[in-house]
């Protein structure tokens, strides 16, 4: 679950702007509270897409290409190294 800042706020000297990421709820004192005045919105996949919308339309701020960031998947797996075999050869006549 993904959390959104509607309104601005300054928590513990940090200040959140609109349409920021809440990622570690904890980090901020009295979330709860936050989430009850609707300063922070609660998002999730059924409501992105309205939040995203509304965020949009009010601030100019566009939250959904951070929301759909992923890393690059290969089909490949990371290639091991070969394993070099060192061998001192010793010919005894």
């Amino acid at each position: 679950m993904m959390y959104v800042v509607k309104k601005p706020f300054k928590s513990m000297g940090k200040f959140y702007g609109v349409g920021s990421i809440i990622e570690d709820p904890t980090a901020i004192k009295r979330f709860k509270s936050k989430v009850n005045e609707g300063k922070v919105i609660v998002v999730s996949e059924d409501n992105l897409q309205t939040v995203a919308a509304y965020i949009k339309a009010r601030s100019g701020v566009d939250i959904l290409p951070e929301f759909t960031k992923t890393e690059p998947i290969d089909g490949k797996l990371p290639e091991e190294p070969k394993p070099v075999a060192k061998a001192k050869v010793v010919i005894k006549k």
